[in-house]
């Protein structure tokens, strides 16, 4: 089905949570119904890694002097029923490399997981199975691309109707625009 998509990327603080939580919290309340949530929240999952392998991620932050790392931006958002790509993983590539004591490819230098893709509680938009994946940036980024396919559900009479009475459109685009950022169809 064809539809729109109301996608929200973010790019939250990499080093204080509680500065996260207040990114975070002022950006949904700025969203309005269903929604994708996608970015850098440069915050951890605590279910990604064993009880090992995070006092290894502590040491390691300590080493290097970065604060402790927390996981109340990810507890919140899953305590608020977020779906998880990360659920529909798929094959990686071998130069991203899943730690020992990690159930998780890992999206930046440290090895761990901070960049994600999410489904906003009771979305539409479902994850396709197996389409999750880590992709190197092969040196462009500290951080390597997170991607996942979507499809938008809907009941089946819906898209069957929609399939009916679909019609083919052409966009031109024009250096014009709308003022609200949105091509118009000519």
């Amino acid at each position: 089905m064809v539809g729109e998509v109301n996608f929200h990327c973010t790019h939250l603080d990499h080093l204080d949570e509680s500065w996260r939580m207040k990114q975070l919290n002022a950006m949904l309340r700025s969203v309005d119904g269903p929604h994708i949530l996608a970015g850098g929240l440069n915050a951890l999952d605590g279910t990604d890694y064993s009880a090992e392998r995070w006092a290894d991620i502590v040491k390691y932050y300590e080493e290097i002097g970065k604060p402790t790392p927390k996981v109340e931006v990810m507890k919140y958002l899953k305590g608020k029923q977020y779906v998880d790509a990360k659920d529909f993983a798929g094959e990686c590539e071998a130069v991203v490399v899943v730690a020992k004591g990690q159930d998780v490819q890992g999206t930046c230098k440290y090895g761990t997981r901070v960049d994600y893709i999410l489904a906003s509680p009771n979305s539409p938009y479902k994850f396709v199975p197996g389409s999750y994946t880590v992709v190197s940036s092969k040196g462009t980024s500290d951080h390597h691309i997170v991607r996942v396919d979507v499809a938008i559900s809907d009941t089946r009479e819906a898209d069957e109707q929609a399939t009916r009475t679909r019609k083919q459109r052409v966009v031109k685009m024009s250096k014009k625009g709308s003022k609200k950022g949105i091509w118009a169809a000519k």
